[in-house]
């Protein structure tokens, strides 16, 4: 009796671990039908709108036939050369990363419609390493499209970074993630590799613009008979196309470069909404120019989230971002909000900056549009040294930025080696000019590259740690 009991309960093994390996084909196969599911949708008509990376060019560089673990962007040109004055039509093709390494030869996911154009000011002129900014259309319509573009929350305009000068590939990834841990809206990124024409590009970072929709800002789209209206505003260099206010800091000489209005778009915007903008920053601008500019209720805390300027000076200090005030510089409100800023652009962070060396020591952004006299306030720098002291136990800790870079060399992989067959290490002799106390900061390997961020991260901290109160010498007794 014990004996048949025993082949029973065998038997019932057995079939207990038939159905789980025919359950288990039946998931693999599943999730296989699924993936080609999803290809499948694209019609062969759509295929032939997409160019299958050259195998001459890839054996050129010495990379070959590859797979990926990225997500991988296929740009078809139609033939046309991309301009940086306006777009070009043509088709985006998406390879969306699925957890495993997948021939760059794999058949798409997604093929799209898409406007294409370079950005960028000194990149554009100096580096050959291009970046753009792409814009997803309906298929049978010139109406624009929401993609969820590597994973990211769907939107139709996207921004393509090319790593160039920064050698590590990681600067505005890392300080967008760190932002996006503090006060305020910043850009969603993912690592890229990006074909164009066929012809690989290398590493790309894409990277949500700041702009308003329900995957960014998420400001009110309609506004109020007064003009009243939710708004985007960017301070950069001059440009005579764009839709610049003339706004009190403007005119008075308070504020360096041009102030472009981003959002409503020129071609929507109301003289009412125009003018109640360049009031309400007007507004602004007086408090803080102001003798009384300290008060609660009528000098600059009244129009701005303070916390948020907070944030966003100690991110940009941190990272000793020259530029932040005075280029690539957004401001953002949301009707009946206050006025916040935005990050963008670490391209120059720590010790990048083009012309020159920049030490660890110092202060960056004390001089430059708005953040000159908000640093003459005794109680602005009470909050920047007070929040200081707890992002370094936090956001700002050395592990948990250690953690960061050491996750995205990671993730990058092989993509790193690829990258730098096509672009290189060495800059040209014009580029990246300068040294510090002696150094020279060109690199002859991606490991020396991620050693000296890394080094200027811990050096500048640790100068921040000793020094943050240094800043109340910039206020007004």
């Amino acid at each position: 009796m014990k004996r048949l009991c025993r082949i029973a309960a065998c038997a019932l093994m057995m079939l207990v671990m038939l159905c789980a390996m025919l359950a288990g084909n039946s998931l693999i196969n599943g999730s296989a039908q699924t993936a080609a599911k999803k290809r499948e949708s694209i019609t062969a008509e759509q295929m032939a709108d997409w160019i299958a990376p050259d195998a001459g060019t890839l054996d050129y560089y010495g990379i070959g036939e590859f797979s990926t673990s990225l997500p991988v962007l296929y740009i078809n040109t139609k033939g046309q050369q991309i301009k940086k004055e306006s777009n070009i039509p043509g088709y985006i093709a998406l390879l969306d990363a699925d957890g495993s390494e997948q021939s760059v030869y794999s058949v798409p996911n997604a093929i799209y419609r898409a406007e294409i154009k370079y950005r960028g000011a000194s990149s554009y002129n100096n580096f050959d390493k291009k970046q753009y900014r792409i814009k997803f259309l309906k298929q049978d319509s010139d109406g624009e499209k929401a993609v969820p573009l590597a994973g990211m929350g769907a939107d139709s305009e996207w921004v393509l970074n090319g790593p160039y000068l920064d050698k590590t590939l990681m600067r505005n990834k890392l300080c967008y993630d760190l932002a996006r841990e503090l006060d305020g809206w910043a850009p969603d990124s993912r690592f890229v590799e990006l074909f164009e024409d066929g012809k690989y590009q290398g590493v790309y970072l894409a990277v949500e613009p700041v702009s308003n929709g329900e995957s960014r800002l998420r400001l009110s789209k309609f506004g109020l008979l007064s003009g009243e209206c939710a708004y985007v505003v960017n301070r950069d260099r001059i440009d005579t196309d764009g839709q610049e206010l003339e706004t009190y800091g403007k005119r008075l000489g308070h504020t360096n470069n041009a102030l472009y209005l981003l959002y409503p778009s020129a071609k929507n915007v109301t003289r009412e909404q125009l003018e109640y903008i360049i009031n309400d920053i007007s507004a602004f601008e007086k408090a803080l120019y102001s003798d009384s500019f300290r008060d609660a209720d009528t000098g600059y805390a009244a129009y701005i989230d303070v916390d948020n300027w907070v944030d966003y000076f100690i991110i940009n200090e941190f990272a000793m971002n020259y530029d932040a005030g005075n280029l690539s510089t957004y401001a953002y409100k949301e009707l009946t909000g206050k006025l916040r800023l935005a990050v963008w652009d670490f391209n120059n962070a720590f010790d990048n900056y083009q012309w020159y060396s920049l030490d660890e020591t110092g202060f960056r952004t004390v001089s430059n549009s708005w953040m000159d006299r908000l640093c003459q306030d005794r109680s602005f720098i009470d909050k920047v040294a007070a929040r200081y002291r707890s992002l370094r136990q936090s956001t700002l800790s050395d592990e948990h930025i250690h953690r960061l870079l050491a996750s995205y060399q990671e993730e990058l992989g092989g993509a790193i080696e690829r990258n730098f067959k096509v672009w290189a290490f060495s800059f040209s002799e014009n580029l990246l000019t300068g040294t510090a106390n002696g150094r020279s900061r060109d690199i002859r390997s991606y490991e020396e590259a991620v050693t000296q961020l890394a080094g200027t991260i811990e050096k500048r901290l640790a100068y921040l740690d000793d020094n943050i109160e240094l800043l109340y010498e910039y206020c007004e007794d």
